[in-house]
């Protein structure tokens, strides 16, 4: 089997994807409330939200206090039953 590196493209579709947020409930319920009152769901307002905070510069707003020593320096297992499959690597 011979593999060859596919080459650049000009233009590459910018598929929607769906990936894993971690939040506290409240967040999440807080975001799920805000998602139908705007006639949306939470993937797609929380999309929209993140893609808003990039196109401005991902600004430190609201982070102005060192992060808690506490806190995990990476998030915790998934509880997803496909995440310890080996698929496609969406």
């Amino acid at each position: 089997m011979t593999a060859l590196i596919p080459p650049r493209q000009d233009q590459v579709e910018d598929k929607e994807r769906r990936f894993y947020i971690v939040a506290p409930s409240s967040v999440y319920l807080s975001l799920q409330q805000e998602a139908i009152a705007r006639g949306s769901d939470l993937w797609t307002l929380g999309g929209t939200v993140l893609a808003a905070w990039l196109q401005a510069g991902c600004p430190d707003f609201g982070f102005s206090q060192p992060a808690s020593a506490e806190s995990p320096a990476s998030p915790p297992p998934s509880s997803s039953p496909l995440a310890n499959t080996k698929g496609s690597g969406l």
